[in-house]
């Protein structure tokens, strides 16, 4: 199957893709074997110690370009909500970013949970996480706002084995914030740049942060889980 995506002519989409104006914007062709990724070949022995050993590993240029657009593009395209709480409370001062769950009527967003899910295989073969499916959506943060400390596992649950993130925004510099701050399994911070195409993978139990953007924030929030997998419901 292959889709055809044209590219979101509005402020969101100038966001994604600073270096292109509206007039440029081109359609997008892409199928499922755009968002293949040799996992085997990515995520190497000493990548699998890190997450191990230290719990996070960083990997760059993990999509090829086409798939890397279509994500950008259907980023823009999509509409947004208020993301909440575990108990269903909305504080943007504890966390202000606004969320699209992916579902089916996210093509790229839907190859690229395929993709996730055979890196998840992976894990399971190497590190035997147990993983059984995935869930991700779709996250813009404004500008002044982040998401302070906490863990993707709310007290007393497990569920979640392995989050990750995956960034979308061009040309993105320190200046900007957003950086996602970590603390390993060695108590180490490491503060990582949301930089496009760069996926962090990281135990879901780390407490971690999102600095304050400076500049709209575009990411995908992934999890990898080992319980039974629940029909979505938007």
């Amino acid at each position: 199957m292959t889709t055809v995506i044209q590219r979101l002519k509005s402020d969101q989409q100038s966001e994604l893709q600073p270096s292109k104006t509206k007039d440029q914007a081109p359609e997008i062709c892409f199928n499922q074997a755009d968002f293949w990724v040799n996992w085997e070949k990515v995520i190497s022995d000493n990548c699998l110690d890190q997450l191990a050993h230290q719990g996070w590993v960083v990997i760059d240029n993990v999509f090829s370009e086409k798939a890397l657009i279509a994500l950008q593009q259907e980023s823009g395209f999509i509409d947004y909500r208020a993301a909440q709480l575990t108990a269903g409370i909305r504080q943007s001062q504890i966390r202000g970013d606004n969320i699209r769950w992916i579902g089916k009527d996210c093509p790229a967003g839907s190859f690229y949970l395929q993709s996730i899910d055979a890196l998840s295989a992976h894990l399971n073969q190497h590190l035997f996480t147990g993983i059984r499916h995935s869930e991700a959506h779709f996250a813009c943060y404004p500008i002044g706002f982040g998401y302070q400390w906490h863990s993707d596992n709310p007290a007393g649950r497990d569920e979640r084995v392995i989050s990750a993130v995956f960034y979308l925004n061009d040309d993105w510099e320190a200046a900007d914030g957003g950086a996602l701050e970590v603390i390993d399994l060695q108590d180490c911070l490491h503060k990582l740049t949301p930089l496009a195409n760069r996926l962090v993978v990281f135990d879901s139990n780390l407490q971690h942060q999102v600095a304050i953007a400076h500049r709209k924030r575009y990411s995908i929030a992934t999890w990898m889980r080992r319980d039974t997998l629940v029909p979505f419901v938007e």
